[in-house]
């Protein structure tokens, strides 16, 4: 697989862009300095209702309501730096729905239970025949295997033909989990097989001088960290040979006339 890709530059930005995210912090850790620069658009959760907190040994796990609060507040702080509305369907995660994360098995499942609520938002009001350009839809390309960022690839790709008429369609590579080298080109590879049938570009960020923009977005998720991170280590994607920090998204959609990158990439999936 290859990974070579030119800079993109996504161009023009709308109000109705949706930054799709399963958790409170997803967009942030993988499209922070993107949203960032874009500055417009809605900030939309899925599983808004959590538990996860990371525990120093001995702590007391704090209340659902307590978690989900501080991470919406954490949404709120990040959504406003980044000029974003926030929305959220109050779903409950799948650990709080007593799953393990990893467990594919309950993919389907995790799917219809967000298909109704998920396609509502998306496309079940009637489409703004003022628009002139197609709004973006950003959503995780299931890098990780987390069974709630899998659902939602699943949704969107089992309805591309009906989201795409009202949005064009970027799936971003999930950070943190896209920092492992080995997650990411499994993530790649089902991501490929899932849209076999549409040919994808990479289409990349690159942070330059947002190096510490980026790190002071991901810090307003405290919640999520027992020592805040300094660095992008974990927020990059992982690149052979390592690449400088960027984000990134696959896409079959150009970027715009002069911002399409010209590589078509190829996985081979068995």
């Amino acid at each position: 697989m290859s990974n070579n890709a030119q800079p993109s530059n996504f161009g023009d930005v709308s109000p109705r862009d949706i930054y799709l995210q399963p958790h409170s912090d997803d967009i942030c850790f993988s499209l922070g300095a993107f949203a960032h620069k874009r500055h417009c658009g809605i900030l939309l959760t899925v599983f808004a209702v959590s538990a996860y907190v990371p525990l120093r040994p001995g702590a007391a796990r704090a209340a659902a309501e307590t978690v989900t609060k501080t991470r919406q507040a954490e949404d709120k702080a990040f959504a406003e730096a980044c000029g974003l509305s926030t929305e959220d369907l109050d779903l409950k995660d799948a650990a709080l729905m007593g799953q393990q994360t990893s467990n594919q098995g309950w993919a389907d499942e995790n799917l219809q239970r967000i298909k109704s609520p998920l396609l509502d938002v998306l496309v079940g009001a009637p489409a703004e025949k003022s628009l002139q350009v197609r709004p973006w839809l950003f959503c995780p390309s299931g890098i990780g295997g987390h069974v709630d960022h899998v659902a939602v690839r699943m949704l969107v790709h089992q309805n591309y033909d009906v989201i795409s008429q009202r949005y064009r369609i970027g799936f971003y590579e999930d950070l943190y989990y896209a920092s492992s080298a080995a997650a990411r080109m499994v993530g790649i590879g089902n991501l490929f097989h899932a849209m076999r049938d549409r040919k994808l570009h990479r289409h990349v960020f690159p942070l330059g001088d947002d190096v510490a923009k980026k790190v002071a977005l991901i810090q307003l998720y405290s919640s999520q960290f027992l020592t805040l991170p300094q660095t992008l280590e974990q927020f990059t994607p992982a690149l052979e040979p390592p690449n400088a920090p960027h984000e990134a998204i696959w896409s079959d959609e150009p970027a715009g006339p002069a911002l399409r990158t010209d590589l078509d990439l190829c996985v081979e999936t068995s």
